[in-house]
This record gives C-alpha cells, structure tokens and sequence, in this order.
C-alpha cells in the first residue's frame, strides 16, 4: 500500500544558518529528484526548496523505510554532515501531506503571511517531478490541486491583495528604521527576481535618492530596465560588481539579494571603504544562504539584517492575520475534501469499470448468439435497448452505494466484496478509459459547483435582503 509523506526542515524549527545547509539551487533540483528515484521505497517524490524550507514530498511503499532513505538523502546533500542539528525535523502523513502542501501554496505557511512568490516556487516544484519522471498519480493531483487552491485563496479572498513578500518586507522594515526612502542613498545587489522586487517597492516613491543596481550579470539588469518602472530616473546601473562594496560602504541602504555561494560583502573590504564618520547604515541580506558576511555586523553604524529578522514584520500583522486566515482555511478544506474524492475513486472507479465491463461482455455474448427472443415480438435493435437498460438498471445502485460511501475503508471493503463475488479481472483499456472519463467528469462537477457557490455569493451580496437566495 502507498503512503503519502513530506520530510524536511522550515522556518518554523530551524534558524536560517540551519536551514541554509540544506538549501538546493533550481540548477541541482533534477540531480537530487534523481537521486530519491533510485531509493526502493520511494516510488513518487517533489521537492520544495525556497528560503523558509526545504521539504521533499514523497509516495512511499513503506513508510519506515521511506522516512530513512529521505533521511539518507538529506544527509548527502547537507555540507555540515556531522552537525547533530542538521537532520529533518518536520514530517506528516498521509492527509496531513495535503493539508500542509494546501497551506503552503495559500501562503498560510509563509513567514510573511500571503506571501505570493511561493506559487510559482510550488509550481516549480511540480513541473520538475513531472519533468523527470518523479511525480506519479497521487503527487500530480496533489500538487495540481495546492495550486488551484492556492488561486482560488488570493482571488476569493483579501489574503492576496495584503499579501507582503520577504521583498516588500525588507522595504517595508528599511522604512520603518530610516524613515522615507526617498532621498536615501541605496545600493541593491542581485537583480533576481527578489532584487527586482525590492527595486520596485524602492522605486514606488519619488525622490532624489539614487537606486544603485548590482549583478554579476549586467544583462539581467538591461532587461529589468526594459520594464515599465516607476520613477526610473533614480536608478544608477553604471558601476560594475567589482564596485559593489565601494558604493554600498557609502549608501544609507544596502540589499543584498544573491545566489552567490560565497559573501559578496566582506567586513574587512567593507570596513575600509567606510568613512570614519559615516551615518547610520542599514544592510538586510534576504539571500538564502547567506550572502553578507555576519562579522559585518560589528562595524561601528552598522547594523545588519537577515532573513529571519523579518518576522518582527510577520508579528505587526498578527491581529490583520486571522481574520484572514478564516477565510482561506474555508478554502483549503473545500480542496481538501477533493482531494478525499479523488482518493475514494481510485476505488470506486476502477471497481464500477471492470463491474460494467464485465456483465458487457455478458450481455454481448447472448445478444450474438440470440437477436430475438423465442416469443418475444422484438427486433434486434428494440433487444439491444432493453439488455443494456436492464444492465444500467441492476448496476445503479451499486454504483451509486458506493460513490455515496464517505468512509474509506468500509469503501475499500465494499469494493473488494464486489470483486471477489464477481471474479472481477485487473483493469482491461474499456475499464481505463471508464476511468479517465469519470475523473474528467468529477473534475467538472467541481469546477461548476465553484462556479455556482460565487454566482450564489454574488446575488447575495447585490440582492436585496428579501429577495436574497439562501446559501448552503
């Protein structure tokens, strides 16, 4: 039997210098994906990896087994592997795996809460396993269906519209040290996506502050400047790379936004480039791992950021937070109980498939050896419709017990009663495509009841209270 289960580490009980140790670039994503496909146990597998965590998901044979050789991996692919801390802290089973990657994808997870980037990195994620053969049934439709739901929070609710990024973050806690930015010197360096969004935030205001870029690559920033930006004029992409701690010594802002594997801000270069009586500095380093030298933060009007100290922003929000979170978790059980759908038909469908098949192939072999009943006044076609009425009529109610059964293993037992008293075969291609049928069928259904629930919602809210229609 298959298990569905996630291993790794978060935010929530790893510190970053933790958590950056097992940190896996986009470039690496299909060696390690490789990697877990090798191991006996695991027979589908995904892996998140962003700042906050580091979880790979996976479908499981055995689930002690699988849980070890995650652990094996882990082990190969952390630098530090004699460090106690460095073992995976965080695992769920099963509906719990749903639940979470739900949460996730909605942003309810995040360390900002609502972050938006997170849906493209679980979606990322899902077309990686796709790509290399690693995502089988039960990943795809939960990834498919974190997604969906991940969507349907942001448009159905306000979560997306107040959502703040570790980005907008970063801005948002360099405002609340220095005051306006706007005629504050700032260097960004790392013109990724998370340094191009923090030049956007910057940019929202006018002023006469210079914005000065950074990258290794100055193609990236050509093509950041071809965008539609705000107040553009701030921006100063003359310097090279090699002038980065020159300029960013004498800035009032530095955000440092990399993927470097080594410090791209060193305290000893930092220090003598720095005027004796320089003002107030204030560096955040976002990049995961770390791209500033921590020892930086020992300089005299130095102070130094990182990632984790963004939760003093998560903590401004916490009274906003859940009243939000009500909302989106009425969302996320909707999907989840999809998601329980979809598990109760991988029973019930291929049950019903092979039930149909079965006493087809009945019917067909005595209307071939009998057109027209002896006495019976009835052509072949009028016999054709009268056999396959009768089979629809004796198949109805099972087939409408079974998809009405909600517990699942009563449903499991149901379903392996029907196939011993029926002696029924594995699945033969009619039975496949019965199946691909009702999936795309349910998967309709669900689409349309959402459709309806909001066109409901919609006349509630327009229409007047006595003319309101009730909802369910």
């Amino acid at each position: 039997m298959n298990h569905l289960v996630v291993s790794g580490i978060n935010y929530h009980s790893a510190p970053i210098a933790i958590r950056e140790q097992f940190c896996i670039p986009d470039s690496c994503i299909g060696h390690a994906l490789e990697a877990l496909k090798r191991f006996p146990h695991i027979k589908e597998a995904a892996i998140l990896s962003t700042c906050n965590r580091t979880e790979v998901y996976a479908v499981v044979d055995d689930v002690a087994a699988g849980l070890k050789e995650i652990d094996l991996f882990f082990s190969s692919v952390q630098s530090v592997s004699d460090h106690e801390a460095l073992k995976p802290n965080f695992r769920l089973l099963r509906d719990d795996v749903v639940l979470h990657i739900l949460r996730v994808a909605a942003g309810l997870d995040s360390m900002i809460l609502g972050e938006g980037q997170i849906m493209s990195q679980v979606k990322a994620s899902h077309q990686a396993a796709l790509e290399h053969g690693t995502a089988g049934p039960i990943l795809d439709i939960v990834f498919k269906l974190a997604l969906t739901n991940g969507k349907r929070v942001r448009s159905e609710t306000t979560l997306g519209k107040k959502a703040v990024s570790v980005s907008s973050a970063a801005v948002e806690l360099a405002k609340d040290l220095l005051g306006s930015l706007k005629d504050k010197s700032v260097a960004v360096i790392g013109m990724g996506k998370m340094g191009q969004i923090c030049t956007k935030h910057l940019l929202s205001d006018s002023g006469q502050g210079p914005i000065v870029l950074f990258n290794r690559n100055s193609e990236r920033i050509e093509n950041f400047l071809s965008n539609k930006l705000n107040n553009k004029e701030r921006l100063k992409t003359s310097f090279s790379f090699e002038e980065r701690t020159a300029v960013a010594a004498q800035a009032d802002l530095v955000i440092v936004a990399t993927g470097s594997k080594q410090f791209v801000l060193q305290r000893d270069e930092l220090a003598r480039q720095r005027h004796k009586n320089s003002p107030k500095q204030i560096i955040i380093d976002i990049s995961v791992p770390r791209n500033v030298d921590p020892a930086v933060a020992e300089l005299d009007g130095v102070e130094l950021y990182i990632a984790d100290d963004l939760s003093q922003i998560v903590a401004k929000n916490m009274a906003y937070r859940e009243a939000l979170i009500s909302d989106a978790e009425t969302i996320i059980y909707e999907t989840l109980e999809e998601y329980h759908n979809w598990e109760r038909s991988q029973l019930v469908v291929p049950t019903i498939a092979i039930l149909r098949e079965k006493i087809e192939a009945i019917r067909q072999e005595h209307m071939a050896k009998n057109t027209v009943l002896p006495g019976l006044n009835a052509s072949g076609q009028d016999m054709e419709a009268i056999s396959r009425a009768i089979i629809n009529q004796i198949l109805h109610h099972p087939t409408v017990q079974l998809k009405a059964t909600k517990d699942y293993e009563i449903l499991r037992q149901q379903a392996e009663a029907l196939r011993t008293l029926f002696n029924l075969d594995p699945l033969s291609p009619l039975a496949t495509n019965s199946m691909a049928k009702f999936a795309s069928q349910q998967s309709s259904a669900c689409a349309e009841a959402r459709k309806s629930r909001a066109m409901q919602e919609k006349i509630h809210e327009t229409a007047p209270a006595s003319q309101r229609p009730i909802l369910n």
